[in-house]
């Protein structure tokens, strides 16, 4: 029986054809580039929580954070934060604690972590019910106020970036200023009332917890680029014509 072979410019020309769609399909929907601010009211403050194996166990490997917007009714309606792990203790900076009384200064370093933004926030070109994107660093410089001995108080700075799934998009965000607002098992400092993102962990995304710290997270900036710096977007076919060269 006599073989046919189908001629190779088809086949490039037909697995070229599939790329370009499955790249258009992926970026239908791009974010608008931009910078966007709790300041204008561009993206909202909001609510945060950090897991904990039992009461007072921070710095541990595992703990985790879960954070989401919050507009004074409703969590999470224009941005989450999830399933960032401590990936090593944290790092004492700085010791001004004195007779007691002062402050020390720690970086903490997570891991994993996911994106989520509304599709109808001020980022949004329209036609997505929302976005997705995967955390590549997340980094927490923490500054614990100590009177008499015991810590009175604490605030976070926070600086973090990662990439949209699908749309070849980076991003990167500050949140210049997280206040502990409350720990589980606190004379000192305790709970807070109100609504808070659950205990996610520790250690496990799906698993709830019931030990940790909460946090009220304010001034962000939130900045969105048109591409990484290493591009992750659909094939050209000119690339696609060079890999047959």
């Amino acid at each position: 029986m006599r073989r046919f072979a189908t001629p190779v410019p088809i086949l490039v020309a037909a697995l070229a054809l599939f790329l370009l769609a499955q790249g258009a399909s992926a970026a239908s929907y791009p974010l608008l580039v931009g910078t966007y601010e709790t300041l204008n009211g561009t993206i909202q403050a909001g609510r945060a929580t950090e897991s904990m194996p039992s009461d007072g166990a921070e710095g541990q490997i595992g703990n985790m954070i879960w954070a989401e917007s919050w507009n004074g009714s409703v969590l999470g309606g224009n941005w989450k934060l999830t399933c960032l792990g401590l990936a090593a203790p944290p790092t004492l900076l700085f010791d001004g604690v004195i007779g007691g009384n002062g402050q020390r200064i720690y970086s903490t370093d997570y891991a994993g972590g996911s994106i989520w933004l509304s599709g109808t926030g001020a980022w949004a070109a329209g036609g997505a019910p929302y976005y997705t994107g995967t955390l590549t660093t997340f980094k927490v410089t923490t500054t614990k106020q100590y009177v008499a001995g015991m810590q009175v108080g604490a605030v976070d700075d926070i600086q973090f970036a990662g990439v949209f799934e699908g749309q070849g998009q980076c991003f990167a965000m500050n949140i210049a200023n997280a206040e502990l607002m409350g720990v589980t098992g606190s004379s000192n400092l305790p709970p807070p009332a109100g609504v808070w993102p659950a205990f996610h962990g520790p250690s496990d995304c799906s698993a709830i917890g019931s030990h940790g710290a909460y946090w009220s997270v304010h001034d962000l900036t939130l900045s969105i680029s048109g591409e990484c710096a290493t591009p992750t977007g659909p094939a050209t076919w000119g690339r696609i014509k060079s890999l047959y060269r």
